[in-house]
């Protein structure tokens, strides 16, 4: 199932086609690869990992999706950088980082977004429960070698079953030599679309150098590729980048006007090979027409090679004004070698929680006119994860913009919980269907819940799934974009594919619970902030009520909502310090869930060892 903006494109027969070149390279780093033609070559030598003890299943491995991440067992060194862990994609790469690829697929090396992956065979491939394909992961003894393996693997295809060809191939990893060996045990068939279909190759962390075997070509059978690390290299890189804002994805926040001030954290890394003195961190938020509404200038440490810092602003954004907010943060190395990765942009939405009803929306009510998301087959949508910007509250509304529906079908909306693996969706709180007859074309279609679904901490995952062939989601891309949009396909979730450029047109509506919560806590300051913040050990913050207070207890969140330390104290009281044991948690942000009598506040701190 692929992405439909265009008419169908005229499929042609494409044929496997042998490399008449033996060796290649070097990149600008120094990487040379050689294949198991070549007399200075590989030799091709199939590791049949299902016979080794300690093998692993890659697990639901879908369409278009990735899988992860897995420990290598080892750090591997790969360009100026170690990696120590890897995500699998369906369509026939690892990465080093979490992204999708999928058709059409790019040209190496790219500085498009994702980056820092090993092309293997990367092409229009599927998973699906209904044909025979297995991922499989080993790792030796020694922990000096990983070996990824992808059996039975076909391409996609247009017509029933769904899928045509079969592919077998695998990855080494070799600490021993720093060195990469792609094998190809069995090829036959060929993707329906031979526009941009298949891509073999190695790209670095920033996507400005890489090696590209071959391209648009598929590889022979008993065949092996080596990619080999240069045994010197005069390639100096000092590199300062910015990997997130606010949470590890950047993923697009909300905010309540007149609620708390919000505090500007960035991590930023030294992704060079080389010691990096002090350098200035630039943060700021502007509003929509860019104006600066709070900013920081903070100089860094000195950072060796792969060293990150996280940075705490002391000038905070006070939100007083309802509207698009973008949190920027920008490293200021002289001499930098990779601006690509300098920015982060986090949106930023501040909503007016006085209103009745408050839409939680990442787009700006405009559909691009491309045609809409749609998925062939109709069986697949999308979704987007959402934060309320307080607790508790109650989801009355999800909405959608329908594209185009030329097929007349209706759709469904679904809400989970964000329980599942590493905060993903997990348990099913709703659905609501939203029957063709209803569905009007250009236009937000909104389906009400029968029963309003209370949310009291952490946050949730909304779908938008087809009920047909042709019904497609309105897609926004004006900037700021939020990070927090899913393709689905089948029943298998994934990033969307676009998420950096363009917002799906998803929203919800929320009301406030009761009329004492967070804002009025907030507001008659009976809390204060934590300190110190970042804190190694222990955080504590000051409180104070007018009257006695005879339960207070706290909960902890990572940055992706799940509760990671709870505390009741079950005592009376009218003032004191809450002390938090921070020992235990890893660097980065955490939010704090007060409650005090069945009302709640949230405050923020940052744990910096």
């Amino acid at each position: 199932m692929k992405k439909i903006y265009l008419l169908f494109l005229t499929i042609a027969f494409a044929a496997n086609i042998a490399q008449a070149q033996t060796s290649g390279g070097p990149d600008t780093y120094g990487y040379i690869w050689r294949d198991s033609n070549d007399p200075s070559g590989p030799t091709y030598n199939w590791i049949d990992v299902l016979a080794l003890p300690g093998v692993s299943e890659v697990r639901f491995l879908a369409d278009d999706n990735v899988q992860g991440s897995f420990p290598i067992g080892f750090p591997f060194h790969y360009y100026w950088y170690d990696v120590t862990q890897f995500w699998v994609g369906s369509n026939g790469y690892i990465g080093f980082t979490n992204g999708q690829i999928s058709h059409p697929f790019p040209m190496i090396p790219n500085v498009a977004a994702p980056q820092n992956y090993l092309a293997i065979m990367e092409s229009d491939l599927i998973f699906n429960p209904g044909n025979n394909a297995k991922c499989w992961r080993w790792t030796n003894s020694t922990n000096d070698t990983l070996v990824v393996s992808f059996i039975d693997v076909p391409f996609w295809d247009p017509n029933s079953p769904g899928w045509v060809g079969n592919n077998t191939f695998q990855v080494i990893l070799s600490a021993v030599d720093s060195s990469i060996t792609y094998q190809y045990k069995v090829q036959t068939g060929a993707p329906g679309n031979l526009t941009s279909y298949a891509s073999i190759g190695i790209e670095n962390n920033s996507g400005n150098i890489g090696l590209q075997h071959s391209y648009n070509a598929l590889p022979p059978i008993n065949y092996a590729i080596k990619f080999y690390y240069p045994s010197n290299t005069t390639y100096a890189v000092s590199d300062a980048s910015t990997s997130y804002n606010d949470n590890d994805e950047t993923g697009g926040i909300f905010l309540s006007r007149n609620g708390q001030q919000f505090t500007m954290n960035s991590e930023v890394k030294n992704t060079g090979n080389q010691n990096l003195t002090s350098f200035n961190v630039f943060q700021r938020v502007v509003n929509s027409a860019g104006t600066i509404q709070a900013q920081n200038n903070t100089m860094s440490n000195a950072l060796t090679p792969s060293q990150t810092q996280t940075i705490t602003g002391t000038n905070k954004f006070n939100p007083t004004v309802a509207g698009t907010f973008r949190f920027i943060t920008n490293t200021q190395l002289s001499g930098d070698a990779t601006p690509s990765n300098d920015q982060k942009i986090q949106e930023v939405r501040v909503v007016d929680t006085t209103a009745t009803s408050i839409i939680l929306s990442f787009d700006n009510g405009v559909d691009a006119g491309a045609g809409g998301l749609s998925w062939q087959g109709g069986n697949g949508g999308a979704g987007i994860y959402f934060i309320p910007p307080f607790y508790p509250c109650k989801i009355t509304d999800v909405r959608a913009y329908i594209a185009a529906n030329p097929n007349f079908y209706g759709c469904s909306f679904n809400i989970y919980d964000d329980n599942g693996t590493a905060g993903s969706a997990g348990t099913l709180l709703d659905s609501v269907y939203y029957p063709a007859g209803s569905v009007v074309v250009s236009s937000f279609n909104t389906a009400t819940l029968p029963t309003p679904l209370q949310i009291n901490s952490g946050g949730v995952y909304v779908a938008w799934l087809m009920e047909g062939d042709g019904i497609s989601l309105g897609q926004n891309q004006v900037a700021p974009i939020s990070n927090r949009t899913f393709e689905i396909l089948g029943t298998s979730w994934a990033q969307y594919r676009y998420r950096e450029t363009e917002d799906l047109m998803i929203n919800i509506s929320i009301e406030k619970v009761s009329t004492i919560g967070v804002e009025e806590i907030a507001a008659n300051g009976n809390f204060g902030n934590f300190y110190p913040n970042p804190s190694a050990n222990v955080a504590a913050l000051d409180y104070n009520f007018n009257t006695t207070v005879n339960k207070l207890s706290y909960e902890i969140y990572d940055v992706q909502g799940k509760l990671v330390n709870r505390k009741d104290l079950n005592e009376s009281f009218t003032s004191g310090k809450l002390i938090v044991s921070t020992e235990t948690l890893t660097n980065g942000m955490y939010s704090c869930r007060i409650l005090v009598n069945g009302t709640s506040v949230m405050r923020k701190f940052v744990v910096a060892k």
